[in-house]
């Protein structure tokens, strides 16, 4: 098995060296084989859980539930869906071993699934991640062969699974800039439709692909359409929040990944001018390449583009919104200032004079996004009676909470295939995404 390493532009955790329980094997990516080479983090005392190489049966089930979800809705080529699980036993002695991921947590809180059993999820392995280019381009070595595969790789995963393929004489600077902006293109319209789906992801760091998909599928909360608030724990809702909080809002959450790909431009171009100046052993024609791309790049993404531009960011943002919400003017107005406050805050600029909004809390059924994590949701006031809960959103949630109080493999699976079962013909029921 192949496990990637992988270099964050932005923040990386330490002695996370890259897929530390995930890899490629078959031309399938498994994520739950336990500890990888990458695993650095293995004796790292508050990385318990991502140091274990172990993956809880409940986000197998939510990774597999999730992708049904939104393949029956027509929207399956957003992700890089979980096609299937495997399901064992846990060794003798294990539990005492997964009780220490979570010292201040009672074990017996745990879904029954998880006290019982582990997991390994099956996805499809054509993607790359911007951490990998990260890694690649920071680990430079000289010579055109290195180049060439460097380049026409990130090429080809630019450009995802529903994109030619590209040969080596084709990849120019301008290809690539041209590839970079369509995933960044691709990845916005995905959350377009996650957010008409009622599908909010809950970790987003490095857990998208290169092409624009989600990845990540462990931690999804399912309303069943489409949704802007807040989570909280239970007893824990506040009764307003600032406009201008830090990954404050369901439904801006593409503002996350958006930060990371500007992060990551900023990276690329700045290091593609220094391998101009300094590469050790590099000809003309290599820091020639270097120089095109930086320049095809600054063309491509000017100061005025939207992944720069605040404010055409938040138009953008705002009109999608209003077209999926049909809203009337007055609460329009109100979730214009909001995507405005939470553009400007989440691109690190000053979102100047901003307001609290009153929270209204949402009668939803929702399954715990993590083991021991309950939620609940409020919403804006003025977005009360406009944003809810759809019946494939209850029922996904209802299945997953009926899968996770199986304790054995045969019970797990019987379970599983059921809850498939209903979650599908409910979902017809409401129809394709647009």
């Amino acid at each position: 098995m192949y496990s990637d390493l992988q270099t964050n532009a932005d923040i990386n955790v330490s002695h996370r060296l890259g897929s530390g329980r995930a890899g490629f094997h078959g031309g399938k990516y498994l994520k739950g084989v336990g500890r990888t080479l990458l695993a650095a983090n293995w004796n790292h005392p508050m990385d318990r859980y991502h140091s274990s190489g172990h993956l809880f049966p409940s986000a197998a089930m939510r990774e597999y539930l999730v992708s049904c979800y939104l393949e029956e809705l027509g929207a399956g080529d957003t992700l890089v869906g979980c096609e299937g699980l495997l399901l064992a036993p846990l060794p003798p002695g294990a539990e005492r071993y997964l009780e220490s991921f979570f010292p201040q947590r009672d074990f017996r809180d745990f879904a029954a699934v998880d006290r019982r059993l582990q997991a390994i999820t099956v996805k499809g392995g054509e993607f790359a991640r911007l951490s990998n280019f990260t890694w690649s381009f920071s680990q430079w070595q000289y010579g055109v062969p290195f180049l060439i595969d460097l380049f026409l790789k990130m090429a080809q995963y630019l450009g995802g699974p529903t994109q030619p393929r590209v040969r080596s004489r084709e990849v120019t600077p301008e290809t690539l800039a041209e590839r970079l902006e369509g995933a960044l293109e691709r990845l916005v319209h995905h959350f377009e439709r996650y957010f008409q789906a009622g599908v909010y992801w809950g970790s987003f760091h490095n857990n998208f692909t290169a092409d624009g998909r989600f990845l990540d599928l462990e931690t999804p909360i399912v309303f069943g359409a489409p949704f802007v608030g807040v989570l909280a724990t239970p007893g824990e809702l506040p009764e307003s929040v600032d406009l201008a909080a830090p990954n404050g809002f369901v439904g801006c959450e593409v503002l996350i990944c958006l930060r990371q790909v500007r992060t990551f431009l900023s990276f690329l171009i700045d290091r593609l001018e220094w391998l101009g100046r300094n590469a050790w052993k590099v000809g003309g024609l290599e820091r020639r390449f270097f120089r095109d791309t930086v320049e095809a790049l600054r063309a491509r993404f000017p100061s005025s583009h939207w992944l720069h531009d605040a404010g055409a960011l938040e138009e953008k943002l705002t009109a999608g919104f209003i077209s999926v919400l049909g809203l009337p003017p007055g609460a329009e107005a109100e979730l214009a200032a909001l995507v405005r406050a939470q553009c400007r805050v989440m691109l690190n600029e000053e979102p100047g004079r901003t307001a609290k909004t009153r929270l209204v809390p949402m009668e939803f059924l929702l399954a715990n996004p993590e083991p021991t994590s309950p939620v609940m949701a409020g919403v804006p006031h003025f977005l009360e009676g406009f944003v809810g809960q759809t019946r494939p959103g209850r029922v996904f949630n209802a299945a997953l909470l009926q899968v996770e109080q199986a304790v054995d493999v045969t019970t797990a699976l019987r379970e599983l295939r059921e809850a498939e079962a209903t979650l599908r013909g409910s979902v017809r029921e409401r129809g394709k995404l647009p």
